[in-house]
């Protein structure tokens, strides 16, 4: 026991030593670059309290400090050191503030979770942004309430697949790997009853056999967990559901005659989402895209904004096309392919306006407010079009479920 003891004391003592040698050197690191800098303020004016923030930042920004600091670690730096909010900090408040700071910035502090939460991250936000690196979402990041949007809209979707393939089970139209859809079902987009409007938005509970329904949740789930950990559920609520609704809108235009079932429309929206997260942090994805070697290399190149936008359009090309090859080759007539594009569209569009932008410049200010519009007035177009399009089938007005 005393020999354990002894152990314990003597890691401590290792560890409070490690602690200790790093600090030194941070400390060796701010007098030598920083506290010239204070002097200098001091010596142009005795009474000054300090340097001002700004140019402080300016300072670290250039020396590459601000780069390593969190996002929460930046605002205690504007918020908690300046308690008189005369602009300015002392050279002793702004070391204690990077010492403070320090654990924050060791990646082998974080725990298994902030690992993997980091890991994810990465995959959606750029991992070497000079404004806001992913740690700051590590900070933000809260299991209350978890990333579930896309795992309730998936199980909803099993659950409504595997009644209706116990109803259709002994029927003429099995669920079969390709074909099985209860078009019957009040919840499928039905060209016939147009007017009942929850249509636009229930026919993504619907699949035409397992393929469809497994392809539609491998697509939604890994694209559409990395997002909600970033960006939150209710920001993916509004870009899936919205994708959905202009799925639909998109396929009474482009295929008025048909019938349509699946969650395509929402599953392309979160490829139109990675689409504009791309677009809306295109500079931040560049950055050093090219530096390193071995793998870091690679996962930075293949992080870049350049290459994310080639492998989702071929991913995405190839399947709409496949799509299309079914649709007018006969080989398969149920395939909605205008609600890919559909989808894809209002994915680029409201994920410009609804995801969390990581640094918003001017020119993205003007951008949201016309995607925005472009939004809105495609959507107006195609109500109308619903509405007075002569060319739709007979209107079925016989009550819903009869």
């Amino acid at each position: 026991m005393e020999m354990d003891r002894t152990l314990e004391r003597s890691r401590r003592g290792s560890a409070q030593r490690s602690k200790r040698g790093v600090d030194k050197e941070l400390k060796q690191y701010l007098d030598q670059t920083f506290e010239p800098l204070f002097k200098e303020a001091r010596e142009q004016d005795p009474e000054q309290p300090g340097i001002p923030l700004s140019t402080l930042v300016d300072k670290m920004s250039s020396a590459g400090v601000m780069s390593r600091i969190p996002y929460q670690g930046r605002t205690r730096l504007v918020e908690q050191y300046d308690d008189n909010e005369d602009g300015f900090i002392s050279y002793e408040e702004f070391k204690q503030l990077m010492l403070s700071e320090r654990p924050r910035l060791n990646m082998s502090k974080l725990s298994t979770f902030q690992k993997f939460i980091l890991g994810v991250v990465v995959t959606v936000v750029p991992e070497n942004s000079r404004k806001k690196p992913p740690e700051s979402y590590i900070e933000a990041y809260s299991c209350c309430p978890p990333p579930i949007f896309m795992i309730l809209v998936s199980v909803l979707e099993i659950t409504v697949f595997v009644v209706y393939a116990i109803e259709l089970k002994d029927t003429k139209t099995p669920v079969t790997a390709s074909s099985g859809v209860p078009i019957y079902s009040p919840f499928i987009y039905n060209p016939e009853r147009r007017y009942e409007a929850w249509r636009y938005l229930t026919y993504m509970v619907l699949h035409s056999g397992y393929v469809h329904l497994i392809m539609n949740l491998i697509w939604q789930l890994l694209l559409g967990i990395p997002l909600e950990l970033v960006h939150k559920w209710w920001r993916m609520a509004i870009v899936y559901m919205l994708g959905v609704i202009a799925g639909s809108l998109a396929h009474s235009i482009f295929d008025s005659y048909s019938y349509l079932a699946g969650a395509s429309g929402g599953a392309y929206a979160l490829v139109g989402a990675h689409v504009a997260a791309v677009i809306m942090n295109w500079e931040e994805m560049q950055h050093k895209w090219m530096e390193g070697a071995g793998c870091r290399l690679i996962l930075r190149i293949m992080l870049s904004a350049p290459v994310r936008l080639l492998l989702i359009f071929i991913f995405a090309a190839a399947d709409v096309g496949l799509a299309i090859y079914k649709r007018y080759s006969g080989e398969e007539a149920n395939v909605g392919y205008a609600a890919h594009f559909g989808g894809a569209l209002a994915g680029v569009l409201v994920g410009s306006i609804a995801l969390k932008n990581l640094d918003k410049k001017p020119w993205e200010k003007i951008l949201w407010w016309v995607f925005m519009s472009i939004y809105l007035l495609l959507v107006a177009f195609a109500v109308l079009w619903n509405g007075f399009y002569p060319d739709f089938p007979e209107t079925d007005w016989t009550p819903c479920c009869s």
